[in-house]
């Protein structure tokens, strides 16, 4: 419809134009034609002198110059009919008043009136003896073959303008539909894939691309990051399955634990016996692994929410040394040091309790999974821009098929399982080491031992 509308607009200008400058030609050449046939009988006329008489005007005769449809007439000043064309035949050139007055002014015009239903265009020329103005020359031509052809144009305008106008209108739409078409098919398959949530599908598109294959991409585009986020949001919920449901377990046991101990506490008040100190040992252990566990998810829960450790300049290499002098009373395994000198009067960008909390998580794990006659240590090195520190043991180590796991939450491998736990330290260690810009890493071998490797960026003075 616009395309036809712009169209209709064009045509109109086009034509109106067209109409404007032939009218304008006719008028031009009916003017130019009355103003020649003027001239030339003025030149036919003649005046003579005749003894003890004044000069007279000796007129041509006026049949001589008029056609079919060009009229000639004379008029003296007082506005009779001196000479007439035979072609008027008993009709007459009008002439008023007001055409005198303009003509005795000496002025030469034109007008154009109407005689009857006929429309007539007038020259006027005066016409002078010496210098004073004796009468009017009156050339006038029919503009009925000008206005035949205006008419003739008009219709002929009209018609090609509506043949074409409907012409582009259907072709315009065929055209409109052809183009159409794929964006129709789109739609139909997008409302497909939407109905029936299937994210793998695409829109397929073997044509240029164009604006409709710029669309297909576009939209496949967006199919394949919805596709992402619905699997990263499926992933998301069975991590959060399993987050409550493994909180759950944790917290069932030591409450179990607890409940029971309260209980028995309960009967030997009743029955009078004395109360055993192990019952309040369990209670005390549990409460205190419950209060582990929650300070854990609050950590963690604080690092989903985007919270942003405060960090300073601090010196790393005096607080590894504060962390391996309690590491000892972490297990029973031999605890050395290794490289701690060579970190003197280095500092990195941090926050001491986080960084304290990620060794001891480390050297933890690392106690808990060696046996007595095992060895940890803790070793430091110098890198160009980084500080690389190691936690070695000689315990178990971790089968190959754990080790792209042993990150997440609540994830605990076959031997973790017995040894107890939550699950959440190492979760906890990524995220202090991501806060800092650093990196950690694991290599072990079952039966062998482990290594985690933390490095951290070392401010450069």
């Amino acid at each position: 419809m616009w395309y036809t509308g712009v169209l209709a607009f064009t045509l109109l200008v086009f034509g109106s134009l067209t109409y404007a400058l032939l009218s304008r030609y006719l008028t031009w050449e009916t003017d130019y034609s009355l103003m020649s046939k003027g001239d030339e009988v003025l030149r036919s006329i003649r005046v003579v002198s005749r003894p003890l008489r004044p000069q007279a005007i000796v007129l041509p005769d006026v049949n001589a110059f008029s056609s079919p449809y060009t009229f000639l007439q004379v008029v003296d000043v007082g506005g009779e009919i001196v000479a007439r064309s035979r072609n008027l035949a008993d009709q007459f050139l009008p002439v008023d008043g007001e055409t005198l007055t303009r003509a005795l002014e000496g002025k030469t015009f034109f007008e154009t009136k109407q005689v009857g239903n006929q429309w007539l265009r007038l020259y006027n020329l005066p016409l002078y003896l010496g210098d004073q103005p004796v009468g009017l020359l009156q050339v006038g031509r029919l503009m009925h073959p000008g206005l035949a052809i205006l008419a003739r144009l008009r219709q002929i305008l009209l018609l090609l303008g509506l043949l074409v106008l409907v012409l582009a209108a259907s072709l315009g739409h065929l055209l409109a539909r052809a183009a159409l078409n794929p964006i129709s098919r789109m739609t139909r398959l997008a409302a497909e894939i939407g109905e029936g949530r299937d994210l793998a599908r695409r829109l397929p598109h073997h044509g240029p691309m164009d604006e409709v294959g710029r669309l297909a991409a576009t939209f496949n585009g967006m199919l394949a990051r919805l596709q992402n986020a619905y699997q990263r949001l499926e992933e998301a919920y069975a991590s959060q399955r399993r987050f409550v449901a493994d909180v759950s377990h944790e917290l069932r046991t030591p409450l179990t634990t607890i409940r029971g101990n309260v209980e028995l506490l309960q009967h030997m008040v009743e029955s009078g016996s004395p109360i055993q100190p192990d019952a309040l040992a369990d209670i005390a252990g549990e409460a205190e692994r419950m209060s582990r566990l929650l300070n854990n998810l609050l950590t963690l829960a604080r690092a989903d929410a985007g919270f942003t450790l405060e960090r300073k300049p601090l010196n790393i290499g005096r607080l590894l040394a504060e962390v391996a002098r309690r590491a000892p009373f972490l297990g029973r395994a031999s605890f050395s040091l290794a490289g701690l000198g060579e970190l003197e009067g280095c500092l990195v960008l941090g926050n001491e309790d986080f960084l304290k909390q990620l060794f001891l998580i480390l050297l933890d794990n690392a106690f808990k999974y060696t046996p007595p006659e095992g060895a940890v240590t803790l070793e430091a090195a110098l890198q160009d821009r980084e500080v690389e520190i190691k936690v070695r043991d000689t315990g178990m180590g971790i089968p190959p098929e754990e080790l792209s796991r042993i990150f997440e939450r609540f994830y605990r491998g076959e031997a973790s399982r017995r040894s107890g736990g939550t699950g959440l330290g190492l979760a906890i260690a990524r995220w202090i080491v991501e806060q800092h810009g650093g990196a950690i890493r694991v290599s072990s071998s079952p039966g062998e031992g482990s290594i985690f490797t933390v490095q951290l960026p070392r401010l450069q003075r």
